[in-house]
Parts: C-alpha cells; sequence; structure tokens
C-alpha cells in the first residue's frame, strides 16, 4: 500500500512538473532580438485595457473609473452607474474604486512593460482603449520620459464610454490626424444604434528618420459580443484605406481587431480582406507564438498589423518590414499570470496589466528617402494639468 501511494505521489509530482515547466516555457528567458540598429524603426500595438484618469468627461459615460468617494457623495454619478443595462455593470460600476492610486500603479505597470522593448519602448506606439488625451499626457509627461515621445494624438470618438485609440512617438507627425467613421452598412435598426457608436479608425502620418511620411493606422473593431458583418465591414474599411494611399505608400494597420481564430477558420477575415492589401503579422512571422489573447484557454491573434506592399521585400517603400521580428511581446513577469497569460488590471491587488500581450515589429530602411516630407508639424507634449477636458 505504501509503495502504491509512494508511486501516486511520484505521478503527482511529475505531472505538476509537466504542467508549470510548459506555462513557463511561454515565457522566453529573455529578449532575444538583437540590438535596435540606427536604421531600423520598431513599431507595438497595445491594448492597454481601460487607461482612464480619475476625472468625469461630462459627454462620456466614465462612471465606473471614477472614484468611489464620489460615487458615495455625487447623486449624479451614482445615477451614471445605475443606468448599466444589467446588474454586473451597475455592481461593478458603483462598487469600483479607480483613484489616483489605482491610476499610478497601473501606469506604473504599463511603463514596465513599454520600456522593457528595446531598453527605451518602441518608435511607435499604437494604443487601444484608452479614455482621452488627458490620461496620454499624464503617462508621457511622468511615466515615459525615457521613451521621449513627442507625439502624442488622440481624437475622440463616438463611443459614449470614453473608449478610444491614440497614437505617441519619437516621430513628428506630417499633416492632420483625420479620425475615419466606418461606413456601417446595419442590418437593423438596432444594430444601426450601436454602429453608430462603434469607434473609428485613427489616422496619422509620421516622418520616419530618413525623411519619408508612414502612416499608421489604428483600429479597434467591435467586439465578439457583435455579429460577424461587423468586423468584416470594419476589415473592408480598413483595407479600402489601405488600398487608397497607393502602392508606393508605407502604411502599417493594426491594433486589436477582434478576429478569433475560430471567426477566422470560418470566414477568412485576414486571408480574404487583408491579404490582398498587404502581409498580416502572423501569416508571415511569429511563428512561435500562440496569440495575444487567450479567452476559456483557447488563444487568438485579436491584435494584429497590416504592412501595406511597399513594406515588403519587393515593395517599393525606402523601409522594408522584417518578418523576424514580428513578436508577441510577454516577457515582463508583471504582465504574466501563470507564466503564460496575460495579467489583466486586479483592481483588488492593484496588480496587472492588461487582457492582451503587445505586437511588436521592426522596420529597416533600405534606401533615401523617395517622397521626403518638406515641412513638419512639431506635436507639443502638453502639461497634463493644462491639457484636462472640461470635466464635471
Amino acid at each position: 500500500m505504501k509503495k502504491l501511494l509512494s508511486f501516486k505521489n511520484l505521478i503527482l509530482v511529475l505531472l505538476l512538473s509537466f504542467t508549470v515547466g510548459c506555462a513557463i516555457s511561454f515565457k522566453k528567458k529573455q529578449w532575444d532580438l538583437p540590438p535596435r540598429a540606427a536604421d531600423e524603426v520598431t513599431v507595438m500595438s497595445f491594448n492597454v485595457e481601460n487607461l482612464f484618469d480619475t476625472t468625469h468627461d461630462k459627454d462620456r459615460e466614465d462612471w465606473t473609473y471614477l472614484p468611489r468617494s464620489l460615487k458615495l457623495q455625487d447623486p449624479d454619478v451614482r445615477k451614471g452607474c445605475e443606468q448599466n443595462d444589467s446588474a454586473y455593470r451597475r455592481s461593478e460600476c458603483l462598487s469600483t474604486d479607480w483613484n489616483e492610486t489605482q491610476l499610478d500603479k497601473k501606469l506604473t505597470n504599463l511603463t514596465q512593460v513599454v520600456l522593457d522593448v528595446d531598453g527605451n519602448g518602441p518608435d511607435v506606439l499604437m494604443l487601444i482603449e484608452v479614455e482621452n488625451e488627458n490620461v496620454l499626457n499624464i503617462w508621457n509627461a511622468k511615466y515615459l520620459q525615457k521613451a521621449a515621445y513627442k507625439t502624442i494624438v488622440l481624437l475622440e470618438g463616438p463611443d459614449k464610454r470614453g473608449i478610444d485609440v491614440g497614437l505617441m512617438s519619437r516621430f513628428p507627425v506630417v499633416g492632420k490626424p483625420v479620425l475615419h467613421p466606418i461606413p456601417w452598412k446595419p442590418a437593423n435598426d438596432e444594430d444601426k444604434k450601436w454602429m453608430e457608436r462603434s469607434r473609428g479608425v485613427l489616422e496619422v502620418t509620421l516622418k520616419a528618420p530618413n525623411g519619408d511620411p508612414m502612416t499608421f493606422l489604428v483600429a479597434h473593431f467591435p467586439s465578439q459580443a457583435n455579429p460577424t458583418y461587423w468586423r468584416q465591414q470594419a476589415a473592408e474599411f480598413v483595407a479600402k484605406l489601405i488600398k487608397d494611399k497607393g502602392p508606393n505608400a508605407m502604411v502599417i494597420a493594426g491594433g486589436d481587431l477582434n478576429i478569433t481564430h475560430e471567426e477566422e477558420e470560418k470566414v477568412h477575415i485576414f486571408r480574404d480582406t487583408f491579404s490582398p492589401v498587404g502581409a498580416v503579422s502572423h501569416f508571415v512571422g511569429c511563428k512561435d507564438c500562440d496569440g495575444t489573447h487567450n479567452y476559456r484557454k483557447s488563444w487568438s491573434f485579436l491584435d494584429a498589423h497590416i504592412y501595406s506592399k511597399a513594406l515588403l521585400a519587393e515593395g517599393a517603400g525606402s523601409y522594408q518590414m522584417e518578418p523576424n521580428t514580428i513578436d508577441v511581446i510577454r516577457y515582463s513577469d508583471v504582465h504574466l499570470k501563470k507564466g503564460k497569460y496575460p495579467k489583466r488590471w486586479d483592481y483588488d491587488r492593484m496588480d496587472g496589466v492588461a487582457d492582451h500581450f503587445p505586437l511588436y515589429v521592426r522596420l529597416k530602411q533600405r534606401g533615401p528617402a523617395k517622397t521626403p516630407v518638406a515641412d513638419e508639424k512639431k506635436a507639443e507634449v502638453k502639461d497634463p494639468k493644462k491639457s484636462k477636458k472640461t470635466k464635471k
């Protein structure tokens, strides 16, 4: 009997060791790309999961992301919470204490993930789930000094919850950023109502180090709670934006496209809509990556990039995308749960980061500028104390 118990215990130990070993193996021991070269541009997209400041924007339903003390004192805030359409959301809104301490800790953890990339962060950071420009200015001015970001762009969209997309970069802006509304074609009146509140596509053109323009399209497609045809229409619109730039334009489109691997297997949005206009990040690189998001132990590349044909090996752009540098950033313990999964922010413990891993790539200069930008518009980093919108 003792021998049998000992054997069972041995088997249990071996199984546990195997399980832990598999979990830990997902995390690479170290950043294994060579140091960024002077002629390379680095780009990363990152869904930072509900990055809000702690004050109310009068035209937004940001009630959940306010201090509990305010919720207790202000009947209008409580009323805002109680207007949520589910008991769970109402309870979450009333109980969440999103205060300055929470924001500080979350920004500290986000900063660790960003600055761990190449030692001082990527040249271009495409951001998803950000409330407003104010919180980006706070992050940049107080936490990201080492990154030396000079450009901050966020244009308020129609999402009443205050969830927008943005961009930060060391490079100057060319022209005027645009938030493109998606030309939705709803199947019914209910879809029409919610489609009109859906996020647009942020277009920002930057002056690359060699002087050429490089365009970024930052997107956050409708979630899986919405029908597939919503994401199909969003993808068709982004593909058209890429194509309309012309065959010689250097364009990177990406962000949280919310296309699961199950949906891709059924309707082939990446394959049939995006591949004709460029290269899809996880089709051409990141072969040892499981995905950027995990739902019920199922991995998907919800986050993806599409690189225009000008950026490919046979393309005409002065920069070339390097497929072997495409990577899911999952190196920091602050962002890892069980050594494998994205560790989302925990309000009670005040730890974690976000429920998505970032996606990274490098572009290598292969020649001088072909259409150099004559004039550059410098984007000034604003003092966060002066940049706040009108608050309640």
